[in-house]
C-alpha cells in the first residue's frame, strides 16, 4: 500500500492515528525495521505522515490487517 512504510517499518501500527500539531499532519507510528546499516540493536519509532485523517485511517486499517513483514498463508 505504501512503499516507504514497507521499506523502513515492521509489524502493525503502534497505536491509533494521531494529529501532530507541529507537523500539522496526521501520523501513524510504526517500529523501525531491522537493517544491517544501523549499528545499534535498538529500533526507533517512525511516524508515517498523512495529509488527512482518512489517509491515516486507511494506512492504520490496512497494516493492522496486513502487518509489514508477515507472510500470509495462501493455501
Amino acid at each position: 500500500m505504501n512503499n516507504y512504510t514497507e521499506a523502513v517499518c515492521t509489524g502493525k501500527p503502534m497505536g491509533l492515528p494521531e494529529y501532530d500539531m507541529e507537523a500539522e499532519q496526521w501520523a501513524v507510528y510504526f517500529e523501525e525495521s531491522p537493517t544491517p546499516w544501523h549499528p545499534n540493536q535498538e529500533r526507533d519509532v517512525l511516524p508515517v505522515y498523512c495529509v488527512n485523517a482518512e489517509e491515516a485511517t486507511d494506512i492504520y486499517n490496512h497494516y493492522n490487517q496486513n502487518p509489514i513483514g508477515e507472510q500470509k498463508d495462501e493455501s
